[in-house]
């Protein structure tokens, strides 16, 4: 356990390309996988996200654990915000959504809408 965690292990870690290509925010393998940029943004430190899915608009919407007007205005579920590497990306599971709603699971880059200081994320699941 010492070796993975090591300095020189973590520095040699940290040289390591987003997984995310160019692709701020995408599906893979059933996980939302969210650059660092756009998980900064939207969520800041938060390890926590308020998750609610919106069949008819195949709308995913995700606010900070901390956005308690979002939960009160959604019926939502929170789940945890892992860590992806050492660049800052983040990804949280969508299993249960996907297969509650019969979505398309193929891998693959996701339209999303969030702005600047705008504490929320939409991402559409087409």
């Amino acid at each position: 356990m010492e070796r993975i965690f090591d300095k020189e292990s973590l520095t040699d870690l940290a040289g390591i390309k987003s997984s995310l290509d160019g692709d701020q925010v995408r599906l893979h393998r059933q996980h939302l996988w969210l650059s660092a940029s756009i998980a900064e943004n939207a969520f800041a430190n938060e390890r926590q996200v308020y998750v609610v899915y919106y069949p008819k608009r195949k709308s995913l919407l995700l606010a900070p654990m901390a956005d308690n007007a979002f939960k009160q205005l959604h019926e939502c579920a929170l789940v945890m915000l892992k860590d992806r590497n050492l660049a800052g990306d983040k990804s949280l599971s969508l299993q249960e959504i996907i297969i509650d709603n019969d979505l398309d699971a193929t891998d693959r880059p996701l339209a999303f809408t969030g702005a600047p200081g705008l504490q929320m994320l939409q991402v559409t699941l087409e």
